[in-house]
């Protein structure tokens, strides 16, 4: 393994053959340690839909000078090279990625890499929701879950999200290799234990933080 490109993109929709990228970053680590960073917006062709311009914050105008696919595609396609894909939910971004290369008669990627998603059902199969977590094995979420919002936000920015990604990474990592700093309670990784559902982050009791089940009431420390 050369590298890995913890990677993430966004998009005016969807569907990767009829919606397009517009935002991407990759962040290459190399075995050495030594990294590198690719940042680009790209212009769609299209305007944004209102719904995308609330979840970035890009606009119309952010895009319009920016470089088309064409001519970003093959930038994109070299500074992956042959190194390991990391994202969250990586099909997605996959899937948008050999969309625009296909496009633009660029060599696809392969079906594979490291998806933080399935390691996170990996180490956790029914992790607790956090206020503003947004879901079980959301990358929000996971940053909360980690304690890791004090350094990032919920910015829905493809640079943000991967300097995220790579933390989560190798959080994820240490859980999975026994050599997490802390053992997390079984309410909290796998679910209820009467009814199985994730279960949600709530409220205080004797001064410590606990999770309920919205389903059976059922209640458990956080830690």
């Amino acid at each position: 393994m050369d590298s890995l490109v913890f990677l993430d993109v966004e998009t005016t929709g969807l569907r990767p053959k009829q919606d397009r990228i517009i935002e991407i970053y990759m962040l290459k680590v190399h075995q050495s340690g030594s990294t590198e960073e690719f940042s680009k917006l790209i212009n769609p062709g299209r305007p944004l839909p209102e719904k995308i311009t609330e979840i970035t914050g890009l606009r119309d105008e952010d895009l319009r000078d920016a470089p088309t696919e064409a001519d970003a595609a093959p930038a994109v396609r070299e500074f992956l090279a042959d190194g390991v894909p990391v994202g969250h939910n990586l099909s997605f971004d996959l899937q948008f990625l050999n969309s625009m290369f296909r496009r633009n008669n660029l060599e696809p990627l392969e079906s594979k890499g490291i998806d933080t998603l399935a390691l996170s059902r990996e180490a956790f199969p029914k992790l607790c929701v956090y206020p503003g977590g947004g879901g079980s094995h959301r990358l929000a979420n996971l940053m909360y879950h980690f304690g890791l919002d004090k350094s990032f936000s919920n910015s829905h920015r493809a640079k943000d999200d991967v300097l995220l990604l790579v933390q989560v990474y190798r959080c994820l990592q240490q859980v999975l290799s026994d050599s997490y700093a802390y053992d997390f309670p079984r309410e909290v990784a796998e679910g209820c234990q009467e009814c199985g559902r994730a279960m949600t982050v709530g409220h205080m009791r004797a001064g410590r933080l606990r999770v309920y089940c919205s389903k059976c009431g059922r209640e458990g420390p956080v830690g």
